[in-house]
């Protein structure tokens, strides 16, 4: 995750917790060496999958945080994530893109949490 994903993300999580909502991330990201790849992808890691989960009244939300457009343009998603979104969608889950802690707040509106 970039650094500047990571800043809202950070953010992000500080006002999940304030609002006490049930959340976790997942640390799909970063770079592994082989062997501890080759484990995780045993264990069931899958690519493509949305940074954070929530659970509301039964029933499963994501957010993918991507980077706000500033100097460079704005993060976008990749094939892999466009995939799993689809399936998350299909399978009954909401997921959403976001770039801001507003657009969580937003969000989180829309989906009456």
């Amino acid at each position: 995750m970039r650094d500047t994903e990571r800043v809202i993300q950070v953010a992000i999580a500080q006002y999940l917790d304030m609002r006490r909502i049930c959340w976790w991330a997942i640390p799909n990201g970063g770079n592994r060496n082989i062997i501890t790849a080759t484990k995780l992808k045993a264990e069931g890691v899958k690519s493509g999958v949305p940074d954070i989960a929530i659970v509301h009244e039964g029933q499963a939300f994501f957010l993918e945080v991507k980077k706000p457009k500033t100097d460079t343009p704005k993060g976008r998603l990749s094939d892999n994530q466009k995939t799993m979104i689809k399936r998350i969608e299909k399978a009954g889950g909401e997921v959403s893109v976001v770039y801001s802690v507003a657009d969580v707040i937003n969000q989180l509106i829309k989906w009456e949490i």
